[in-house]
């Protein structure tokens, strides 16, 4: 009987352990956030996405970076600057303003970032982005957000 009572008590133990470090991995409700803008040049947009969707978020999520979305305007908003030909617009997510730092002078200087993205800018020929506006944004508030960030 004694056996089955300590046996029941480690059980017991192991349970309410579990549970802390359950609530110890939970994401946190709070983050911060880019919301980027770019404006390809004329014909280039699809090229652009499928540089993101073929190696570049492969890159940024190598580097800890939390691709949110990514998103292609369906209409146009002339005084937002927004054309749906030409305009991709994602979301990147960080954990904080200075992981943001971190991690993307990290991705930035990640070899394949060079190839793949550096490389082609550079190049007249090859060159797919115009224009880029970026937003920094932290949740409004963690009560009613869905946004999460993985650390």
């Amino acid at each position: 009987m004694l056996k089955w009572k300590i046996l029941a008590c480690l059980g017991v133990a192991c349970g309410v352990g579990g549970v802390g470090w359950g609530y110890a991995q939970q994401q946190q409700n709070t983050g911060f956030f880019e919301l980027r803008i770019y404006t390809a040049l004329p014909g280039k947009r699809d090229a652009l996405a499928a540089r993101f969707a073929n190696r570049t978020a492969a890159i940024y999520a190598r580097h800890g970076i939390t691709n949110v979305g990514y998103w292609i305007p369906q209409t146009s908003d002339p005084e937002a600057g927004i054309s749906a030909e030409n305009t991709f617009i994602y979301m990147r997510g960080y954990p904080s303003r200075e992981e943001r730092d971190k991690r993307l002078k990290a991705a930035h200087d990640d070899p394949e970032f060079g190839e793949v993205v550096t490389t082609q800018e550079r190049n007249p020929v090859t060159k797919l982005i115009q224009r880029v506006d970026s937003a920094d944004l932290v949740p409004n508030t963690t009560k009613w957000s869905a946004i999460t960030v993985t650390p």
